[in-house]
Parts: C-alpha cells; structure tokens; sequence
C-alpha cells in the first residue's frame, strides 16, 4: 500500500525526471547565465530518477527497474535535445 511519503516521491521524481526538457526550454528562453544546463538538468533528472525508485518500497526488483527506467528516461531526453541542437546548428 502507497503512503502519503511515497506518493511524494514518486510525484516529486516524476516531476524531476522531466527536468533535461525544462531546462532546455528555460535556458532557450531566457538562458541560465553561468549555469551549465546540460549538467544542471542530468543532476536533477538523476535525482528524479533516485526518488522515483525510492518510492517502491515494496520489494528491490521494482527499486531498481523504476531506477533503470528513470535513467533510461534522462538519457534519452539528453541525448534527444544534444541531437536537436546539432541538427539546428548544422554541425
């Protein structure tokens, strides 16, 4: 059964698993300054991915294949928005 904790977590990691693509749009929109958004959105997205695995509390098989899946997540977004911005550049 789902405590209030762990849908914390798992609203909380969901929503930090998005991040690579706010913070994509966030920099393209205003920038970040100093900031450097590919690290800044890898953390968090891996950060989300942590809470979202911790939410299962149930048994380690659903840990580690939320966890694997919230990587995967977070990888392809990466991954998807570098291609975007070489495509647009043309390099």
């Amino acid at each position: 059964m789902m405590t209030r904790v762990d849908n914390s977590l798992l609203i909380l990691g969901a929503a930090l698993i998005c991040a690579p693509l706010v913070m994509y749009v966030v920099d393209s929109l205003i920038g970040l300054g100093r900031y450097d958004p590919l690290t800044l959105s890898t953390l968090l997205g891996g950060t989300g991915a942590g809470l979202l695995a911790l939410s299962q509390r149930g048994s380690w098989i659903g840990f580690f294949l939320s966890f694997a899946a919230g990587l995967l997540l977070v990888a392809l977004q990466v991954y998807g928005i570098a291609f975007l911005v070489l495509h647009v550049t043309g390099l």
